[in-house]
């Protein structure tokens, strides 16, 4: 049982070295769920529920979930969109496709599938007629935020 807790307890705060901190076990479910509790039992139970909710990567590429969004990764998404403008605009209109599917790894998506069908129904406002790759990367991400579509 120490065994697993001690695993447990190494990948989750290992996970959540990469998260902006917020207290010990960092952005994610655990998090919200647990804010404003304090000590190290606290700490280890939101850091494993941030680890076990499978959440905080998508928390950290969107700005939700107590995350705040690197600057990094917002400019790996519109440097990504900018070099793949018209493949993105072709997969995103089929539903999927490799770039779609990378795009999503770049967010954190967990469920491309759901992702890609999200982003085709919406197709027509995220390439609005000289969208810029930033404007695209901007409604993409607040297409899939407000429609919880990684999850």
């Amino acid at each position: 049982m120490k065994m697993i807790l001690s695993v447990v307890t190494f990948f989750a705060l290992s996970i959540t070295a990469f998260a902006k901190s917020h207290g010990p076990a960092g952005c994610g479910l655990g998090s919200m769920v647990l804010e404003g509790q304090s000590g190290l039992v606290m700490n280890v139970l939101a850091a494993t529920l941030n680890g076990t909710s499978g959440n905080q990567t998508f928390g950290m590429t969107s700005g939700t979930s107590n995350c705040d969004v690197d600057e990094r990764t917002k400019v790996a998404s519109v440097n990504y969109i900018e070099a793949n403008k018209v493949a993105l605009s072709n997969d995103i209109a089929r539903g999927n496709g490799e770039t779609l599917a990378a795009l999503g790894k770049i967010y954190g998506c967990s469920n491309i599938q759901n992702m890609g069908t999200t982003l085709q129904r919406n197709y027509s406002s995220i390439f609005a007629k000289d969208a810029s790759a930033r404007d695209i990367d901007a409604r993409i991400t607040s297409t899939i935020v407000s429609s919880k579509a990684c999850i």
